[in-house]
């Protein structure tokens, strides 16, 4: 196994990584925002992480950092729509396991 597969996310780590635009959240954005980022930067795998030293610590900080100003409240509601981007059994699954109900249901 080379260095690039040692661990996942493994690309934010290198030096030349830049925040993928579209990654970035202002005092404008809103929930629907956040979520898409969150999930778009791979959100669901947040979920299942379990031996976090096989991540990207960047990527762990990033999703974190995002994971907890949603859980927090840091971003409402308006009036733009997001379908979370997991199967129903996915949903489940994650509200079983105790996950916040605003990252397991679409906003409509």
């Amino acid at each position: 196994m080379n260095q690039k597969e040692k661990y996942r996310f493994s690309q934010w780590d290198e030096e030349s990584f830049v925040l993928p635009k579209e990654y970035i959240l202002d005092k404008n954005s809103d929930l629907a925002d956040a979520l898409n980022v969150f999930y778009s930067a791979g959100g669901y795998e947040f979920f299942n992480v379990m031996e976090p030293e096989y991540y990207s610590g960047n990527w762990l900080n990033f999703i974190g950092n995002l994971y907890a100003e949603i859980d927090d409240g840091l971003y409402t509601l308006s009036n733009k729509e997001f379908t979370v981007p997991l199967t129903d059994e996915q949903k489940m699954e994650l509200a079983e396991r105790g996950v916040p109900q605003m990252f397991v249901t679409d906003i409509k």
